[in-house]
């Protein structure tokens, strides 16, 4: 890992907050890092194997340490509530590669 990266990892896990009543949106962790948000996800993403970040798209969505076992399970249902979306989605789509491909 670059020492750039490093430094980037190192902030951004210095603003995660420990409280979820304080979460910080992805917006305002891109403003204070200058990251985009393809690299902070990413960050993020590297992060949470050491560390129980959780976030949330509702109520202002943001993210933060998880304080219990419960924000933890709250975070896994809605990534597979996300999930099943893109299934969802995805067999929709399908159906229509065979019906572009009958014109």
């Amino acid at each position: 890992m670059t020492n750039k990266k490093i430094n980037y990892t190192k902030k951004v896990l210095s603003l995660i907050p420990e409280k979820q009543e304080m979460a910080i949106t992805g917006e305002r962790l891109r403003n204070l890092t200058g990251l985009t948000n393809r690299a902070l996800k990413k960050i993020i993403s590297d992060l949470r194997k050491e560390y129980p970040i959780c976030s949330r798209e509702t109520n202002g969505g943001g993210y933060w340490m998880a304080e219990n076992d419960m924000d933890i399970r709250e975070f896994i249902n809605m990534i597979i509530r996300r999930r099943n979306g893109y299934n969802n989605t995805i067999e929709i789509m399908k159906n229509h590669i065979d019906i572009i491909g009958e014109r």
